[in-house]
């Protein structure tokens, strides 16, 4: 029973977002007809505009064809390409897809490399902790700026942007990467502070087993957790596209939404939230029941 309230309680989280885009893009001044038209439009070449794509149906039926395009995954035509919103976004996400796969290996590399820095630098503790969150405080669009004025102007070893080949990758995943690995890291640290205390720990380090088998010892002991901060910085890592593939030019979904926003195409718009917020409250699902495998505990 649980199961089918973890999906229902999906479903409406989509739901809400969905609902809630609609109607902030209702409230936002401006006419997405006038826009399309352009500014020596007539009234009727306006009205005609605003008749081809629904927009002269009242509000409620439009948001109830919202969501009946959400349920079926069609939301029509683009307002300015005249693609299908399908057609656009699949490879978008495509290349988000790639994108996050690269940031979450960098990521956990990153990441253990922080956790191995507390391990095994104990008194400088402190230290590391305060470096951390100096680099963890950048923000993205400027840490993205940086990355292309040192690897790309100076050093010229990357490209500056778009996705032509798997280079391309680098840059924009190293920058979503750092804030995330920073986070990791520390959860790891204090994830591991209770079992590295625990009898358990000390059993297998009386054994003298070198120090990689205890970091495996480790990882399995707070499997669960680590699976959980993952599920939690999915979020942060879909936003953080948005603003990462619009400095790099990525062909993602992130600056795709960007695009929409900016145009007022409203059928792309709904399709990528849609979008982003499935994959965000699917991937937290899938983490939250992988997390209840490696702990029964956590079932309830």
């Amino acid at each position: 029973m649980r199961i089918l309230s973890d999906i229902f309680k999906a479903i409406l989280t989509i739901f809400f977002v969905l609902t809630s885009i609609f109607f902030i893009i209702e409230a936002i001044p401006g006419d997405p007809a006038e826009l399309l038209g352009g500014e020596r439009a007539s009234r009727e070449e306006i009205e005609k505009i605003r008749k081809e794509f629904g927009l002269d149906k009242p509000l409620l039926e439009r948001y109830k064809n919202t969501l009946l395009s959400a349920i079926k995954f069609d939301f029509g035509h683009s307002f300015y390409t005249k693609q299908k919103v399908r057609d656009i976004i699949i490879p978008r996400l495509k290349n988000t897809f790639l994108l996050a796969i690269t940031t979450l290996v960098i990521t956990f590399f990153l990441a253990n490399l922080i956790f191995i820095l507390y391990i095994l630098f104990k008194k400088w503790e402190d230290a590391i902790t305060i470096l951390s969150t100096i680099v963890w405080s950048i923000p993205n669009f400027w840490l993205g700026v940086i990355f292309i004025i040192l690897f790309s102007v100076k050093l010229r070893l990357l490209p500056v942007s778009g996705f032509e080949n798997p280079k391309s990758l680098i840059l924009p995943s190293l920058t979503l990467s750092i804030s995330l690995s920073i986070v990791l890291g520390r959860f790891l640290k204090n994830l591991s502070e209770d079992f590295i205390k625990s009898d358990a720990f000390l059993f297998i380090r009386s054994k003298g087993v070198g120090f990689t088998r205890e970091l495996l010892h480790i990882t399995k002991a707070i499997s669960a957790g680590i699976i959980t901060v993952i599920g939690l910085q999915a979020g942060v890592l879909l936003s953080g596209t948005v603003i990462t593939e619009t400095v790099f030019s990525f062909p993602g979904i992130g600056s795709l939404t960007v695009q929409a926003v900016l145009s007022r195409d409203l059928p792309l718009l709904y399709g990528c939230v849609f979008s982003i917020s499935s994959i965000w409250v699917l991937v937290n699902f899938v983490a939250d029941k992988l997390a209840q495998i490696f702990d029964p505990r956590l079932k309830g």
